[in-house]
C-alpha cells in the first residue's frame, strides 16, 4: 500500500502554507511553520506504518481498526474539527496544524488512491482526472518542486523575517 511519503507532505503543506502567509492574514512564525508540520502528519494517525502512527503508542492500529487508512481522518469533517479547535485555541501553532492538516488531504486527494471526502457518511473516494503514483517519480518531483518554492517565497517575499 502506497502513500505520499512523509517528507512530502511537510514539504508541500509548508510551501502551501508560505502561499497562505503571503496572500492572507497568516503570519509565517516559527509556532505556524512547527504547526504546519505537526498537522500534515496527523491524518496519517490511521496507518500504523507511516511516520506519525510508527510513533503512536499503539493509538494508530486502534483507528485503522476502526476506521481504515484514509477514512475519516482524510474527511472534511476531521479537517473541520481541527480548524475548530483553532478557533478555541486561537495562535499561530493551531492555524498552522489547522492548515496542515488540510493541505494533507489536499496531496492525497491528488494521488491514485483519492481521499474519502464525506467519511463517515460514504466511503467514496474522491479524485482529480490528473493524479499521481505515491512513492513514484512524480511525487519526487511534487517535493523538490515545493522546497524550491518554498525557499523562493521566503526570500521574495521576506518571510524569513516573521519567523523569528
Amino acid at each position: 500500500m502506497a502513500y505520499l511519503r512523509y517528507h512530502t507532505h511537510i514539504a508541500t503543506s509548508i510551501a502551501a502554507g508560505a502561499g497562505v502567509a503571503i496572500t492572507g492574514d497568516a503570519s509565517f512564525t516559527f509556532p505556524y511553520v512547527v504547526g504546519i508540520a505537526i498537522g500534515a502528519l496527523l491524518p496519517d494517525i490511521d496507518e500504523p506504518n507511516s511516520y506519525i502512527g510508527r510513533r503512536s503508542l499503539g493509538l494508530a492500529k486502534i483507528i485503522k481498526s476502526i476506521f481504515g487508512h484514509r477514512g475519516i481522518t482524510h474527511s472534511i469533517l476531521a479537517s473541520g474539527l481541527i480548524f475548530y479547535l483553532h478557533t478555541m485555541y486561537d495562535n499561530d501553532f493551531t492555524l498552522g496544524i489547522a492548515y496542515g492538516y488540510a493541505f494533507h488531504i489536499l496531496g492525497d486527494f491528488f494521488s491514485k488512491r483519492g481521499v474519502p471526502f464525506f467519511s463517515p457518511l460514504s466511503k467514496k473516494k474522491f479524485k482529480p482526472p490528473l493524479t499521481y503514483e505515491t512513492g513514484g517519480g512524480a511525487e519526487t518531483l511534487i517535493f523538490y518542486l515545493a522546497v524550491i518554492g518554498s525557499f523562493y517565497m521566503l526570500y521574495k517575499y521576506q518571510l524569513y523575517t516573521q519567523l523569528f
